[in-house]
């Protein structure tokens, strides 16, 4: 019996530990969605998870979705950044 993995509950918790715990499980799909997930949520601790799925995962679906999240993470952060810079200037 496989256990079965709610990446959707962990994205709307915010479970970035269990949603970079489930980046090295066995199904493909766990991994692709996963990785899919951590992207929505933005958050700087996926980074390093995703930067190395995104060239080593055996699937290259996996690659490409591990790749597009780590992007949309780095393009949050780069939006914060400049939110909190302006801010400080005001």
């Amino acid at each position: 019996m496989t256990r079965r993995i709610d990446i959707d509950t962990m994205r709307r918790h915010r479970d970035i530990d269990g949603l970079v715990a489930a980046l090295f499980e066995p199904e493909e799909n766990v991994r692709l969605t996963a990785a899919e997930a951590l992207g929505s949520v933005g958050d700087e601790r996926a980074l390093e998870p995703l930067g190395r799925l995104k060239f080593s995962d055996p699937n290259a679906g996996v690659r490409r979705a591990a790749s597009s999240a780590h992007a949309r993470v780095v393009g949050r952060l780069a939006d914060r950044k400049a939110a909190e810079g302006m801010s400080r200037e005001s």
